[in-house]
């Protein structure tokens, strides 16, 4: 039912078409008027720096809207025509981060004033003052909630009949249009300000292609947010969201793309800062590995907020089993930032394949001394030996050499034991026999002793 009659408007209307670096899109306009001041806007858009796929992603400082498709319980207007969304459900799209409201067909003609990231994405509204740059509000009119009450005069603001009062971004500061100049005009971030990194602290880009971020006063332990939208059901997605509303978007990672790696980038010329991991123990793990090949373990320290299926280490560290609230969040970034820290040990655990001789059980009665059983045994002991010789041979690892030895020094050892209880139980021998026995018994015990003291010294 969409397509076609989205081809009937394409047929009988005024379309044309827009070719990005991303895709091409077919627009149409209910008149030729409408169709030459779409043009003449699209033309006036100035070119954006794309950046490659190793750096960060376009996400992250474009300023470009993240949209879907969304429905409102109440009237709600469009920021960009400024006429109401008609229809009940998925009726218009919302920007993921800053909420800026547009029809379908107006998105494409929404300016790119997404949430700021970066001082360059600030432009003129930056602050200049005796102490140097600050951040200002940053303002999105209309579409306030209800409730909303100015923050200078404590009276109603905003309304349902039209765009009306504002709304900062940051700080969530709600004022009437008239008393927007009453405030200071220095933002002050909101509650999650310690965790915040405001867009004045990414300021430049380093000489391999990365924004440096510097540490500023206002942000004394900032906050690095790992987000894995596959966990909990794709429950992640939702908290994705969230974090970019509450903190800088550029601060968000997603695992899913891209991984840990640009993150942890961007935060490496701090000299403390906390990391947030949201997901479950794989997650954790997979952002610890990270952290020990580029060596920050001594500057961050890490959170877990569980998403996953598996949320050991959530509990052992307190946090919780699950957590599907995502309205929670600001109050769970106040307790992460009052959170007293943990030490952790880590290690790996090598697991080899090796095919050892056969243990008998001491409950046994009875043993199987018969001639095919003996062969059996000392087939086995045979390959054991040679698998291992081999491997101390031609390994280059030490942790290889070191069990491999270690297995070979108990398969001696083990053989030769097999050999004095045979004896034992040979009783009718000659005395001459039974001397010659004990002289090789004692041989073999000499020499494989000898023999693995130097495997394991050779190997050490």
């Amino acid at each position: 039912m969409f397509l076609s009659a989205v081809w009937t408007l394409i047929l009988f209307r005024h379309p044309f078409t827009v070719i990005t670096p991303c895709r091409r899109l077919v627009l149409c306009a209910e008149n030729r008027k409408e169709m030459e001041e779409w043009i003449a806007a699209l033309k006036s858009v100035q070119n954006r720096e794309h950046f490659e796929s190793t750096q960060f992603s376009m996400d992250h400082f474009s300023g470009m809207h993240n949209w879907y498709a969304c429905s409102h319980a109440r009237p709600t207007y469009c920021n960009v025509c400024r006429e109401a969304l008609s229809g009940v459900t998925s009726h218009g799209l919302s920007c993921e981060v800053c909420k800026f409201k547009a029809h379908k067909r107006c998105a494409v003609r929404a300016t790119n004033n997404c949430k700021w990231t970066t001082l360059a994405s600030i432009g003129k509204d930056i602050l200049e003052d005796e102490e140097g740059i600050s951040m200002p509000h940053q303002w999105l009119e209309g579409n306030l909630p209800v409730s909303a009450k100015c923050t200078v005069c404590d009276k109603t603001c905003g309304s349902v009949l039209r765009l009306q009062d504002c709304r900062c971004l940051w700080c969530k500061a709600m004022v009437h249009a008239g008393c927007k100049d009453q405030l200071s005009p220095k933002c002050p971030l909101g509650q999650c300000k310690v965790s915040v990194i405001p867009p004045t602290a990414l300021n430049s880009i380093d000489s391999d292609g990365f924004w440096k971020a510097t540490c500023p006063p206002t942000c004394t332990s900032p906050l690095l947010v790992f987000v894995n939208s596959k966990s909990g059901d794709n429950q992640g997605v939702k908290f994705l969201r969230r974090f970019k509303q509450l903190l800088n978007p550029a601060q968000v990672f997603d695992l899913m793309n891209g991984g840990p790696h640009l993150g942890l980038r961007l935060f490496q010329k701090f000299d403390t800062f906390r990391i947030l991991v949201c997901g479950g123990d794989g997650s954790v793990g997979w952002v610890l590995s990270e952290i020990d090949a580029l060596t920050l373990h001594k500057q961050c320290q890490l959170g877990v907020l569980p998403l996953g299926t598996g949320n050991d280490l959530a509990r052992v560290l307190g946090w919780g089993s699950a957590c599907d609230d995502d309205t929670q969040l600001p109050q769970i970034l106040e307790k992460l930032e009052r959170a007293s820290t943990k030490m952790l040990d880590r290690w790996s655990i090598m697991v080899y394949e090796t095919k050892l001789p056969r243990q008998h059980s001491s409950s046994t009665v009875t043993e199987d001394c018969s001639e095919d059983s003996e062969v059996t045994h000392i087939l086995t002991y045979e390959d054991s030996v040679a698998a291992h010789l081999s491997k101390i041979l031609t390994s280059d690892q030490h942790s290889v050499v070191i069990s491999s030895a270690k297995v070979l020094c108990e398969t001696v050892k083990d053989f030769v034991a097999k050999v004095g209880r045979a004896y034992e139980r040979n009783t009718e021998n000659s005395e001459e026999s039974e001397a010659m026995a004990k002289k090789v018994s004692c041989d073999w015990l000499l020499d494989s002793s000898l023999f693995c003291d130097w495997l394991l010294w050779s190997a050490l």
